[in-house]
């Protein structure tokens, strides 16, 4: 099977602090190619997908366990040119509880 790269096969996160990509980047690093571009407000990790129809997805559970385990609540995300929050799974796990309860 043939790979091309493209820019619609790169997910963008927002940072808020450059040692928080840092972090991220060193998360990232050991699964897929993946880059930091630090700036004056924020910084930007870039995480290339793969070829594998579930990548995304695998992409998005493991930055979700990432933000839970160092205790941020979500971070935006660019995709195919849109901006996107990613929440941590527990707040998502929480307000899906609240809706079930209302």
């Amino acid at each position: 099977m043939e790979f091309k790269a493209s820019l619609d096969e790169v997910v963008l996160f927002e940072l808020p602090t450059a040692r928080a990509a840092e972090r991220l980047l060193v998360h990232l690093s050991p699964h897929r190619l993946a880059w930091l571009q630090s700036g004056d407000r924020v910084s930007i990790v870039g995480a290339l997908l793969g070829p594998e129809a579930d990548d995304l997805a695998q992409l998005l559970r493991s930055v979700q366990e990432w933000l839970e385990r160092i205790g941020f609540a979500a971070i935006r995300f660019e995709l195919d040119g849109r901006i996107y929050a990613l929440e941590a799974r527990r707040l998502l796990e929480a307000g899906h509880a609240a809706l079930a309860v209302r």
